[in-house]
């Protein structure tokens, strides 16, 4: 699905194969963790992130690298549902922020962000 998202954002193609992610994403020395949305045992959508540090307020962090939903998927609640989880997680943490950065010309995404983050702030 790394690939999907490369495709997509017209990247070129990279060796994102499923040894790599399973090695990076769940092996012993992590690079960095994933979330999948699954649908009847279909995964449709994924966000990976890391922890680091915000250095403006001195705090942990997380950063979300990458936030994909298949296409025949999107405007269903699944990125939302995924940056929410994200965000959750990042406060179960204690860390004090979640961030990520949004390509231009992807206004859907840039006004999820604000949603969903406003969401996890009001508890639901």
């Amino acid at each position: 699905m790394a690939n999907a998202l490369n495709r997509h954002e017209a990247l070129s193609p990279r060796a994102f194969t499923a040894a790599i992610v399973r090695r990076d994403a769940f092996g012993r020395r992590r690079a960095f963790s994933v979330l999948v949305a699954d649908v009847g045992g279909r995964v449709v959508g994924y966000a990976s992130f890391v922890a680091g540090d915000h250095t403006d307020v001195a705090a942990r962090e997380l950063w979300m690298h990458d936030l994909f939903v298949q296409p025949t998927w999107r405007g269903r609640g699944v990125g939302r549902a995924l940056v929410t989880a994200v965000a959750r997680e990042a406060a179960r943490r204690g860390f004090a922020c979640l961030e990520w950065g949004v390509r231009v010309g992807h206004a859907r995404i840039a006004s999820l962000r604000g949603r969903a983050l406003a969401s996890v702030a009001a508890g639901r």
